[in-house]
């Protein structure tokens, strides 16, 4: 987990392990001209004539003098940072003092850089199998934040431990300076989990307890509804202590810049931001619960989770992600609401499910840990955040496969072309299949891909192959990372890919139009290389077509496959009278993190969106700039054709 952070002089990059500093001179963000280097958690890229990192240079990097004209890739580490690795275009010169890392050109020049860090190992916690038990183990993760209003910062919290149920390791939640009572049920502790854990309480179930945050210390209580209410206003509670302590936070990083947000200053609520980052947590969570009037921006990721033993066990994966967690409620849905056609003849398969309509909380993503299929939410499992934990990239590209097992639907092949182009910003190597046979289909399916892209049919027996059908139950593994199944009916074949090892893919509710699939497929699997996390890339590519809710995440819709490249963030352009646009960016929402405007340059929180006015040539500038998918004249569009078409618009009108 790597969080890129604004300096005086350039960014710094803060992982769990640390952070290192990068100075960058002359930097100017552009679109990938030269990959990342990999693998890597996230990156980079833009043109600068001088770089200057706070770490040395590991052994096996280019030899401190002249680089010369070609590739280069320096890479740090140190044993408390993350590892930084640097592609470069020579001519130029690299030196070091043995504690920092020097390179500079001649004149501004392409650079790609990439961080990474080893993925977190947590521990476990042996706790009963009772209410107390799990509270036990929320108090014990949350005893390991920092003390002060840096526990915002996502890199900053190490993740939790995880859970185990047999012998006692921990007979009591503890003495904590807050206590979070609750009612002894597992329904309200798991609910009141994320607000407890960020607080550092004591979460405390109680027979017949009505739900009370305190501070013995001082004689501060704050009470909650019962349930349901409990659940939006421990939501409502956690949204509000976590955006006031990123208000207020100092920079992580000697040289960082404090957040600034101008539209929302915390001195119009009577808080002192030196005053407050001085006292304890105890003082400064009651001061942010009561605090009123508080503009808050979108939350990130809420997950809905049937009270039960087995799927508590996922928690600490929640907590780590910092979910809200509400109950599972969902109505039944009839098929007139999922558009459902009979026009057979025109789909890829038979098979369907009776989906469910999750009663949503707030959050920008949402997770059904719950039985039944739903739309508009993830499925996900215990099994998916076990895979999340033990799968990340490998070796010296990202691995795709792309599987055509009907040459009907040739026209979704050039989703094969859209991911060979990514490999502009990310290495990348891309295996194309067509017309496997069942024994073929079965054996790809268990060797290890970061992607594997399905097109073809699905039926009750399974993924159609010309000799049959393969299901996926008769797997010994799974072995892509993610997947896409793109098929009709394929929700079932999805979710035993995600019990078997995957971590998380797409998959179909109902039947789907080829013409459609093709559509949405090729969105996706762009999206996917694109870094964005997948239900987010699922979401914003089944907005092409009008029946998109017959497609589905299935597993841990919060997983990552590609390294981010910069922001992967959606831009939308409307055409205004007189030849001006108005220009909507939107970046991943993400509790506790900032970006910077695009057209301003000031530094924002994460989970609210920057817009402008500009004229025809403002906006081909963003747009050139731009890596991500854009929204234009109702369709979701790439920046470089859309550039290239207002270009074009400017020329014939002079």
């Amino acid at each position: 987990m790597i969080a890129w952070i604004p300096t005086d002089d350039g960014v710094a990059a803060v992982g769990r392990r640390g952070s290192v500093t990068l100075a960058r001179e002359g930097w100017e963000p552009t679109r990938p001209e030269l990959p990342l280097p990999y693998p890597a958690d996230s990156g980079l890229v833009g043109r600068l004539r001088a770089l200057e990192l706070d770490v040395p240079p590991t052994e096996g990097t280019p030899g401190e003098g002249q680089l010369s004209t070609g590739e280069h890739v320096v890479e740090t580490a140190g044993d408390d940072a993350p590892t930084i690795a640097v592609r470069v275009r020579g001519p130029g010169t690299l030196t070091t003092d043995g504690t920092t890392t020097q390179i500079a050109f001649p004149n501004r020049r392409p650079v790609a850089i990439a961080a990474r860090e080893p993925a977190p190992r947590p521990g476990t916690l042996t706790v009963p199998r009772t209410p107390s038990g799990l509270a036990a183990a929320v108090t014990a993760a949350g005893e390991r934040l920092p003390d002060g209003p840096e526990r915002s910062l996502p890199p900053n919290r190490p993740h939790p431990p995880l859970v185990e149920y047999g012998a006692v390791d921990r007979p009591s939640v503890g003495d904590r300076p807050i206590q979070f009572r609750v009612p002894a049920d597992l329904e309200h502790v798991l609910v009141a989990a994320p607000l407890a854990y960020y607080l550092g309480a004591a979460l405390d179930p109680v027979p017949d307890a009505t739900p009370l945050v305190s501070v013995p210390e001082t004689g501060f209580e704050y009470a909650f509804g019962s349930l349901p209410s409990f659940a939006s206003e421990a939501a409502d509670a956690l949204r509000r202590v976590v955006h006031l302590d990123h208000c207020v936070r100092q920079p992580a990083v000697d040289g960082a810049v404090p957040p600034t947000f101008e539209d929302e200053p915390i001195d119009g609520l009577g808080l002192d931001a030196p005053a407050v980052r001085a006292v304890s947590p105890p003082v400064r969570y009651a001061t942010f619960l009561e605090a009123d009037g508080v503009h808050l921006p979108e939350w990130h990721l809420s997950t809905y989770v049937d009270a039960d033993y087995d799927r508590a066990r996922a928690l600490p994966s929640l907590l780590d992600r910092l979910s809200l967690v509400y109950p599972a409620e969902a109505t039944e849905m009839s098929p007139r609401e999922l558009v459902a056609a009979s026009l057979d003849d025109f789909y890829r398969g038979v098979v369907s499910i009776d989906p469910l309509a999750p009663e949503l909380g707030v959050g920008a993503r949402h997770g059904w840990l719950a039985d039944g299929e739903v739309v508009d939410a993830f499925k996900t499992t215990p099994r998916a955040y076990e895979h999340a934990r033990r799968r990340h990239a490998t070796g010296e590209a990202l691995s795709v496969a792309v599987v055509l097992n009907d040459p009907a639907m040739a026209d979704e092949l050039a989703v094969a072309d859209a991911y060979r182009a990514r490999s502009e910003a990310v290495p990348l190597s891309v295996e194309v299949h067509e017309s496997l046979t069942v024994v073929e289909l079965a054996r790809l399916f268990e060797q290890e891909f970061d992607f594997l892209h399905y097109v073809g049919h699905c039926d009750d027996d399974g993924l159609r192959c010309p000799d049959g059908s393969l299901s996926v139950d008769t797997l010994d593994r799974a072995g892509p990372r993610a997947f896409f199944l793109n098929a009709c009916g394929s929700y079932r074949e999805g979710e035993t890919l995600v019990e078997k090892g995957s971590v998380a893919g797409g998959v179909t509710l109902e039947e789907v139009f080829n013409e459609q699939a093709a559509q949405v497929g090729t969105a996706f699997g762009r999206l996917v290389v694109l870094g964005f996390r997948v239900d987010r890339a699922l979401s914003v590519a089944r907005r092409r077509i009008r029946m998109g809710r017959d497609y589905a995440t299935v597993g841990d819709g919060t997983a990552r496959i590609a390294p981010s490249v910069g922001e992967p963030a959606v831009l939308s352009v409307d055409e205004e009278t007189g030849g001006r646009y108005a220009l909507r960016y939107d970046p991943e929402p993400g509790a506790g993190g900032t970006y910077r405007d695009p057209f301003d340059g000031r530094i924002r929180p994460r989970g609210t969106g920057a817009a402008a006015t500009l004229d025809r040539s403002g906006t081909v500038d963003v747009l050139e700039r731009h890596d991500g998918p854009v929204r234009f004249d109702g369709d979701l569009r790439w920046p470089s054709a859309v550039a290239a078409e207002l270009a074009e618009d400017r020329l014939d009108a002079s």
